[in-house]
């Protein structure tokens, strides 16, 4: 199972082709590109449109298959997927992320991030163990300089020569956790807050280690669980070249 990332990518098609003839769940988006490391596993998703839902789109940015259902799939994945790959890799999911889906002309498409217990992935691809360490330190920092108080907890993955996996837990004080149930308002200003600071400090990370080309992609503070995830890619040339292979 946990051989190789091939064996890994083929176990994640199965069981895509289990939950649609088992559940009868509507083929929304396929895997494009699948890569662990550590206890990250990362996996790109794409739908291609077709002519009329490339024509559909100039009229709703919701209009395809994947973001109008998006909300369904993230509770079925966490409901009838997540339990399967616990028992089948052995290690319990410590955190899992979809951020919602992103248009383009041609496609929609849409990350999701999954951090399990333990490091289930450490010997299948090159760890960069001391940087990633030294970038979590970076983003404590500039945490606690601007807010006065740093995250619970730090990671910082490297993955491959494309992405960077970053999770960020235990950034709201136990007022603030309390004030944003009570606040719908606060609530929404508080997230814009913590996502501002958290771009800010990964940023600040990607320029100390000379990233420069580096770029946020993606980047969710899911306040109910109190932790930010963001995906960062290399270089966006990189990443584009990804989404257009065939």
């Amino acid at each position: 199972m946990l051989q190789s990332v091939e064996s890994i990518v083929d176990y994640q098609i199965k069981l895509k082709q289990y939950i649609h003839e088992t559940y009868q769940f509507p083929v929304l988006a396929k895997l494009k590109y699948l890569i662990v490391g550590r206890q990250v596993e990362l996996i790109v998703y794409v739908e291609n449109f077709s002519k009329w839902e490339r024509a559909l789109l100039q009229y709703s940015n919701e209009a395809t298959k994947f973001g109008k259902y998006y909300p369904l799939l993230l509770g079925f994945i966490k409901t009838h997927v997540l339990p399967r790959k616990e028992k089948s890799y052995g290690s319990n999911v410590r955190y899992y992320h979809l951020f919602k889906p992103c248009n383009i002309k041609t496609m929609s498409y849409s990350i999701s991030l999954t951090v399990y217990e333990d490091n289930i992935f450490k010997h299948l691809t090159k760890t960069q163990g001391i940087s990633d360490d030294a970038m979590a330190s970076d983003i404590s920092k500039y945490y606690r300089e601007q807010n006065l108080r740093g995250p619970e907890w730090v990671s910082v993955v490297s993955l491959d020569k494309i992405f960077i996996a970053v999770v960020i837990y235990g950034v709201s004080s136990p007022f603030w956790k309390r004030y944003q149930q009570i606040s719908p308002e606060i609530k929404t200003l508080f997230t814009a807050a913590i996502e501002r600071l958290s771009k800010e400090a990964v940023e600040y990370s990607l320029e100390h280690h000379k990233i420069k080309e580096g770029k946020i992609l993606f980047m969710d503070f899911q306040s109910n669980d109190d932790t930010v995830f963001v995906v960062v890619v290399r270089s966006i040339d990189k990443w584009e070249d990804l989404l257009i292979s065939s």
